[in-house]
């Protein structure tokens, strides 16, 4: 007769404690971001220039440590995520007296969420090598309200290994993960993405004001455009703003404005010229200089606006008029 194969024991012991994360950076999108790390049940320690950002965190199970070397202490060899202004915060905040990497375990990794320019990103990845510590970029896409509900895209840079070690963290943020290359191929990834998402915004703006000159109602115009060939998804997403001129920030006009210097800059190193982005970055110039850095970008629709209440309208042409002579593009004359 066979014996029965032996019964499992299941252990009675808790289950060890998940590894604390790191979070540096606790603004308009880093907030919500370690909130949902926190939800999820992972403890996380935190860091912010101004402690007072982190005491919404602090009753979640959140921990305060009073600079980022003693953040990379409590981590060890676990992961630390940067949400950060520009590349000078992130440098301080790694490099700086009383920075992260003074203290970085090796084998340690940081995910850096920042919009930076690429070669900033890349340069940050050789200065944590030399120390054994791992980096990958990952800016994010989306919003405020995205970032309280996990619903942004992250553009991600670096080692294979190292997103996939992280991928677990990152779709606790986000709905979509899209690893894009080596380290900067996040940052640039994102520099793009924010090409088309800024001057369309500004390009909306400038229809809106025709619009206006047309006399044509701008709730039924911006819902005519959603449902022809001018439709987009950032028209949809500015429209209540549009409609309202009430701009609350989900992303400041002053850091739309950051990124496209960004992407000049980026730009212009590769040999590329950008007219247009130009042209978007000076009505976000002209957005903060009337006052509109800490509104949402959005706000350029005030620019474009005021651009057109200077000096008397003219009329608009007549009919034109049949030329007698052969048409200057060599076709048909007309009858």
């Amino acid at each position: 007769m066979e014996s029965s194969p032996p019964t499992a024991v299941r252990s009675t012991s808790p289950a060890p404690p998940a590894p604390a994360v790191g979070f540096a950076g606790l603004g308009r999108m880093g907030l919500p971001l370690a909130q949902r790390l926190l939800q999820s049940g992972i403890p996380v320690v935190v860091y912010n220039r101004t402690q007072s950002k982190a005491e919404s965190l602090v009753p979640a199970g959140a921990r305060w440590a009073a600079s980022p070397r003693d953040l990379a202490k409590a981590i060890g060899k676990g992961v630390t995520f940067l949400m950060l202004t520009d590349g000078k915060a992130v440098r301080g905040v790694l490099f700086g007296r009383g920075g992260l990497a003074r203290a970085a375990a090796e084998g340690a990794l940081v995910v850096d969420l920042s919009t930076i320019d690429p070669e900033e990103s890349r340069a940050n990845a050789a200065r944590l090598r030399e120390r054994g510590v791992h980096y990958i970029d990952a800016p994010v896409g989306g919003s405020v309200d995205a970032a309280t509900r996990g619903e942004l895209t992250l553009f991600v840079g670096g080692e294979a290994s190292d997103v996939g070690r992280v991928r677990p963290l990152l779709e606790r943020v986000g709905r979509r993960i899209d690893h894009m290359g080596p380290v900067g191929a996040g940052t640039s990834s994102k520099l793009v993405n924010n090409l088309l998402t800024v001057g369309i915004t500004a390009l909306s703006s400038e229809a809106l004001t025709l619009a206006d000159a047309f006399h044509l109602d701008r709730p039924q115009i911006l819902e005519v455009l959603q449902a022809g060939g001018g439709r987009s998804g950032m028209l949809e997403s500015k429209s209540p703003s549009f409609l309202a001129r009430q701009y609350p920030a989900q992303f400041t006009t002053v850091l739309a404005r950051k990124d496209l210097r960004l992407i000049e800059r980026a730009a212009s190193r590769e040999g590329r010229v950008l007219k247009m982005t130009r042209e978007a970055r000076k009505l976000y110039d002209e957005a903060i200089a009337q006052g509109h850095a800490d509104e949402d970008f959005a706000s350029v629709l005030e620019v474009a606006l005021s651009r057109g209440r200077t000096g008397t309208p003219k009329p608009l042409p007549g009919p034109a008029t049949p030329s007698s002579g052969p048409p200057e593009d060599g076709g048909p004359a007309p009858n």
